[in-house]
């Protein structure tokens, strides 16, 4: 089985065993809890997955330059692509040093060197800008053209576009600080809201008849079993506030924004600053648990209002 099969089965097996061992103790606080640990424990593994290959592509990309500048060297000496990936594997290119080897074995089988680029384009296809500088090294080697001189082209350029990304990446870090800084205000006043201003209005006379305020503080999901209530109702008994309170509406609707904006703006932040929505995956994931974790440690010291 697949590595990536492997990672989508076995958490999904482990999340559904605990999801039926709450609906078995029949606890709504502990269902809520497990489905979402279940949550994490699915979707996790594989960010973690796809963003471990992300760095090990951005690794190989990173040594692909001079990988290509020593092929070029050795072509130049009169050598043969063959021959000249045989000599690169003597050097050390990271995360790249074992795929050259693996060239280099498939060559000594006997394997045209078109066919060995071939595959070797196939494991890398996840990068726009191997996949095109192999296009440009396989035309050249078809036609017969100048390969020293276009193995310099390729180095080059792919040198000046991770130089690109490189400052590029310097300039927008301060916008990455600004994205968690934006989070983290919102979660301060959606905690502040929850905490303060929700008991502050429950407490009016007359509140739940639009007294004092002009306005009623009820809870819009009291009597009701469907979407979202329902979800509204698990969340708030997973941080100890009974379903009938009043507060528990509200806490629920906060924390499930305060997640959405996690996600929204861990892809965006991603994106901004790697250029990969995958990247992204990590910035959702510390904000996500970070909010969850201070939820969390609020209920459990009775901060929240029940």
């Amino acid at each position: 089985m697949e590595t990536k099969r492997k990672i989508i089965i076995i958490p999904s097996c482990v999340s559904i065993a605990l999801i039926l061992s709450g609906l078995f103790l029949g606890d709504v606080g502990v269902l809520g809890n497990l489905i979402i640990i279940s949550i994490f424990i699915t979707i996790t593994p594989y960010f973690v997955y796809r963003y471990s290959k992300f760095l090990w592509l951005k690794a190989i990309e990173n040594q692909f330059p001079n990988l290509v500048r020593d092929l070029a060297d050795s072509a130049r000496s009169g050598m043969s692509m063959p021959e000249a990936i045989k000599i690169a594997t003597r050097a050390n290119y990271g995360k790249l040093t074992e795929e050259v080897k693996k060239m280099n074995n498939r060559l000594s089988w006997g394997t045209p060197f078109l066919r060995v680029l071939e595959i070797f384009g196939d494991k890398l296809k996840d990068s726009k800008l191997i996949t095109e500088e192999l296009k440009i090294i396989r035309q050249s080697y078809e036609s017969g053209g100048d390969i020293p001189s276009t193995l310099d082209s390729v180095s080059k350029d792919m040198l000046m576009v991770k130089e690109a990304e490189a400052e590029r990446s310097s300039m927008v870090k301060q916008h990455i600080l600004l994205m968690y800084g934006i989070f983290f205000m919102f979660l301060g006043i959606a905690v502040m809201i929850v905490n303060v201003m929700v008991p502050m209005i429950e407490s009016q006379p007359g509140a739940a008849q639009g007294g004092a305020l002009g306005f009623s503080f009820v809870n819009p999901c009291e009597g009701m079993k469907m979407f979202p209530c329902d979800l509204f109702s698990g969340i708030g008994s997973m941080f100890g506030v009974p379903p009938t309170a009043v507060a528990s509406y509200y806490i629920a609707l906060f924390f499930s924004v305060i997640i959405i904006q996690g996600l929204c703006i861990g892809l965006i932040t991603g994106q901004l600053g790697e250029g990969s929505i995958i990247a992204g995956t990590k910035h959702s994931l510390i904000m996500v648990f970070s909010a969850f974790g201070i939820f969390l440690f609020l209920a459990k010291v009775g901060f929240l209002p029940i």
